[in-house]
């Protein structure tokens, strides 16, 4: 009796109170990250900051390569060698399609799911987008330049670009500031 006793008091506390104060404490200190950095635009839901989206069409910016189709469930490194063949030359092509870009172009991120692209990569796909949308390419490099976030504290991680943020600054146009479309 005293054992089923421990595992009804165990299971209370540790299976609904621990989660309960834990849920309430992130939505009242983190809230927007607790929503899962939701980007919310006229009262519809785009996207998370914090995850991939697949973009194929010319207009746009794309993301890094992703192992998993940008899906959030299978979410995954390919689980192949460096050296792997059909790796090698997917690698390959792709590094053909962007010379100038920079590794995160060739490369799928640890996760699949990595929201974030260099400059470099976000500038070797400058011309594309521009003859696409029939906008300058100097316009385009701006928007890459106001919507490229610098290591954290200046010494944390390299400069990096978000491309779901970029590709909605880019359809509200060049004038558009950066960091206006969260909730």
């Amino acid at each position: 009796m005293k054992m089923l006793r421990l595992f009804l008091v165990l299971t209370v506390v540790c299976g609904v109170l621990y989660p309960l104060v834990v849920t309430v404490a992130a939505q009242g200190l983190f809230s927007e990250k607790a929503q899962g950095s939701q980007i919310i635009i006229d009262g519809k839901l785009v996207g998370s900051k914090l995850l991939a989206q697949k973009f194929t069409g010319e207009s746009f910016f794309h993301p890094r390569p992703s192992a998993g189709d940008y899906a959030t469930v299978s979410s995954a490194a390919s689980q192949h060698s460096p050296t792997h063949k059909a790796g090698t030359a997917a690698r390959e092509e792709r590094r053909l399609v962007l010379p100038q870009a920079g590794v995160d172009a060739w490369t799928t991120s640890g996760s699949g799911l990595d929201p974030h692209i260099s400059p470099e990569t976000a500038l070797a796909q400058v011309e594309r987008v521009a003859a696409a949308r029939g906008v300058s390419s100097e316009e385009l490099k701006v928007l890459i330049e106001k919507n490229t976030t610098q290591p954290t504290l200046g010494i944390w991680g390299r400069p990096r670009v978000n491309v779901l943020e970029l590709n909605i600054a880019l359809i509200r146009g060049p004038d558009a500031d950066a960091g206006t479309t969260f909730k």
